[in-house]
């Protein structure tokens, strides 16, 4: 599996959970009611959706549930049952507040843990309701049978321009708030190019000239382009790359725009704190003995978090900088990971093409490359190449549509006179009270807010794991959703993003490494990261309270 079908699993895990943190955070962060039940509404919105897309139940397949809408014509879409799910997982959300909201903050927390069991359970015990104990299966995500794509009608390019929206819309989007920044490229005029001019739309005051109007615009310019050159002369690997290779001018921006006041020092040691990560790595893939193995590499890596405990409590300017350093430290991880990793082996065997083919592969995300479906390309000191548009692409571009979709809708909340109401509630009860409000009423309405946006995810948990089990519900996952909130920053939408990510890197990252051991022990290792996640979640929870980001300062002034 080439590097980048990895990050795009990764994105479309740290879409849902940024989409369920997003909720707890509504919740917690703005509005201070603590929920330890979240997982709850994420269950009854993965179940709901599920219900709405199968089929009627037939008694002889060994499955039952209550009810399938699939086949009802509108009403088994995806579309309606993610609404469903999400309206339903409000409502829920709401009806539980109404008997317990007026509780002590550790009491509802502890109550809406209860519930959500009540939920875990119920599913478990009423096989009549969703296949009980067993998985739930039967259905497919939207549109799977079409892909990989096909460029000879008009669907497979109707498809791929979609796809070419979203990505193009997202990153020209980041593009608009980097571009004033300190840089000697010539961002404004890469700007103007990337929007097909739609850039002077910035000069308007009203809400067509917002940076999200401008880049959803300059998106779907892109995306109707694509469709006519692929009806046209089927450009398929140019589009491809051309569109690759923005978002990486985009990413490397962006990074030289958060770091452009790094000195050398601080740089270095990230660099070395990256590479001495990589070195700590070596043994689980060279050495054959299992204790060898486990033995060099723990002790690789606890020589690494000394050195870098000494160094933060005896350098000073180290110790100054040390997020920053850890910061440095990752990125240069990753880009060792996804560019020069993969091409190793080619390169020990002599075989340059091959080694490039891989880097190409892993430049270009956009596409995915192999197998016997696909369009054929010779490509230049690559060789041949069978190029085709897969459906997990297609599936993220949908989900990161949704996530930055809500993450906009509620930054515009929090904003708002209600999110300032939220806030003042959560800061001071009495003091809403006095202005003749009343937070009774304004915590019921989070509960269902956050709740929906729980459902909301689960549905996507629905369609992305196509089955559903019991177990998968269990109270870690809200704890899980916590530690993203406290590890990105309590009140930061942002930092729910942030959160989702670093967790879920963690999570790729350990199954790689498991993967180098044999099944037995592969178990335990995946097993003891629950331990890890724990005593991360007490580290976060000790020396960064207000979490990476810390609350977003922009709500204070409001």
């Amino acid at each position: 599996m080439a590097a980048s079908d990895v990050v795009i699993s990764f994105m479309l895990l740290v879409s849902i959970y940024g989409i369920l943190s997003l909720g707890l955070n509504v919740k917690y962060g703005h509005t201070g009611l603590l929920d330890f039940g979240h997982v709850g509404f994420y269950l009854v919105g993965a179940y709901t959706a599920a219900l709405f897309v199968l089929g009627p139940d037939d008694p002889t397949d060994f499955t039952a549930y209550v009810i399938g809408f699939g086949d009802v014509p509108v009403v088994g879409t995806w579309g309606v049952a993610i609404l469903a799910a999400t309206l339903l997982a409000g409502l829920v959300g709401g009806l539980v507040a109404l008997p317990t909201i007026r509780l002590r903050e550790d009491y509802l927390a502890i109550t809406v843990l209860g519930v959500s069991v009540i939920f875990q359970r119920v599913i478990q015990s009423e096989t009549w309701l969703a296949n009980g104990p067993d998985a739930l299966r039967g259905y497919s995500p939207p549109l799977q049978s079409l892909f990989p794509l096909a460029m000879d009608t008009t669907v497979g390019p109707a498809l791929f321009g979609l796809i070419i929206t979203v990505v193009w819309a997202i990153a020209t989007g980041a593009f608009g708030r980097l571009r004033d920044g300190d840089s000697r490229l010539p961002l404004s005029a890469v700007y103007a190019v990337a929007t097909f001019g739609l850039a002077r739309l910035h000069r308007r005051t009203d809400g067509l000239g917002s940076l999200p109007a401008v880049s959803a615009l300059a998106g779907l310019v892109a995306g109707l382009l694509s469709f006519a050159l692929l009806v046209a002369v089927d450009p398929l690997l140019t589009l491809g790359v051309l569109v690759s290779l923005y978002t990486w001018f985009v990413a490397l921006v962006a990074v030289s725009h958060h770091y452009r006041h790094l000195g050398w020092r601080e740089g270095a040691v990230g660099v070395a704190l990256g590479t001495g990560l990589l070195v700590a790595l070596l043994p689980l893939p060279i050495v054959e003995s299992v204790g060898l193995k486990s033995a060099l590499t723990l002790g690789l890596l606890g020589t690494l978090v000394v050195a870098y405990y000494l160094a933060v409590t005896r350098v000073e300017w180290v110790a100054a900088v040390k997020l920053t350093v850890v910061g440095v430290g990752a990125l240069w991880f990753v880009a060792l990971w996804y560019f020069l990793l993969p091409i190793l082996g080619p390169l020990g065997d002599g075989d340059v093409a091959a080694a490039l083919n891989v880097l190409f592969q892993n430049v270009v995300w956009v596409l995915q490359f192999g197998g016997d479906v696909g369009i054929d390309y010779a490509v230049v000191f690559i060789g041949d190449l069978t190029t085709k548009v897969d459906y997990s692409r297609f599936q993220l571009a949908g989900f990161v549509l949704f996530l930055a979709g809500l993450y906009y809708v509620l930054e515009l909340t929090v904003r708002s006179p209600f999110g300032r109401v939220l806030r003042a509630v959560r800061n001071d009860e009495t003091v809403v009270q006095s202005l003749g409000k009343d937070p009774f009423v304004y915590k019921v309405q989070t509960m269902a807010l956050g709740s929906a946006l729980g459902g909301f995810a689960g549905a996507l948990w629905a369609m992305y794991a196509q089955g559903l089990t019991f177990t998968t519900f269990a109270p870690r996952i809200t704890f899980i959703t916590l530690l993203i909130m406290f590890l990105g920053g309590v009140g930061n939408n942002k930092g729910m993003l942030l959160g989702a990510g670093i967790f879920w890197a963690f999570q790729q990252a350990t199954t790689q490494l498991a993967s180098y051991f044999p099944p037995a022990v592969r178990v335990n290792i995946q097993a003891f990261r629950l331990v890890v996640v724990g005593v991360l979640f007490l580290l976060v929870l000790y020396y960064v309270p207000e979490g990476l980001l810390g609350r977003d300062e922009r709500e204070v002034e409001g």
